[in-house]
Parts: C-alpha cells; structure tokens; sequence
C-alpha cells in the first residue's frame, strides 16, 4: 500500500515546496517527481542515497540529484501513512543550514499543534 504524499500548507494557502518545485527546470521536475515516487512506493523503508534522517524530531532529507544540482527536500512522516513535504532547497554547502532545518522543525511542530 502506497504512501500519501502531502505539501505543507503555510499562510494565505501557500505551498512552499510545491511553489519550489514548479520553479525548477523541466528536466530537473521530473527527476523531482521520479524520486517522490520511489517515497511514495517504499515509504519508510527507503533508505540511501535518498533518504537520511537529519533531526531527532523525526525530520528526513529526500535527496535528489539532478546533473550538478543538489536538491534536499525536508519532510516527516505521520499517522495514516502520509508524509509532509516541510522544506525544500537547492543545496550550495556540503552540510544543510540549521535555518532550514529549524523551518522545518516549524512547520512540523504547526502541523502537530493546529
């Protein structure tokens, strides 16, 4: 049975990761799409190169690459089999910035609470 994959929904409706992904070439869209699918499929099972655990609350990394760009979407799993996509980046540092990882956090924890 699939997993549900949800977008983080923040004020006046907006869809962060949604809006960053439609911000992407098509080519890099689609490799996007290709690797939510596989989340999709193998749920919490999926491991490396494309998933890593970063935070003690729970957060993952979806890590996608798509020719030299390095794209990190954040998310989390909760009941009924769904994840949220929190935050997403195209990573410039070899190490995510605690900022992003704290938005995350954020939004998390708004998700948990409201």
């Amino acid at each position: 049975m699939d997993w549900h994959i949800v977008f983080f929904i923040g004020r006046n409706d907006i869809e962060p990761v949604k809006d960053f992904i439609l911000q992407q070439s098509d080519a890099a869209i689609a490799e996007i799409l290709h690797v939510l699918k596989l989340l999709q499929q193998f749920g919490t099972t999926l491991g490396m190169p494309y998933v890593r655990k970063i935070h003690k609350s729970g957060i993952r990394e979806l890590r996608i690459k798509h020719g030299s760009d390095i794209y990190r979407i954040l998310f989390c799993a909760i009941k009924e089999r769904r994840f949220i996509l929190l935050h997403a980046i195209l990573k410039k540092e070899d190490r995510l910035l605690k900022a992003d990882v704290d938005l995350a956090v954020w939004r998390m924890n708004s998700i948990k609470s409201g």
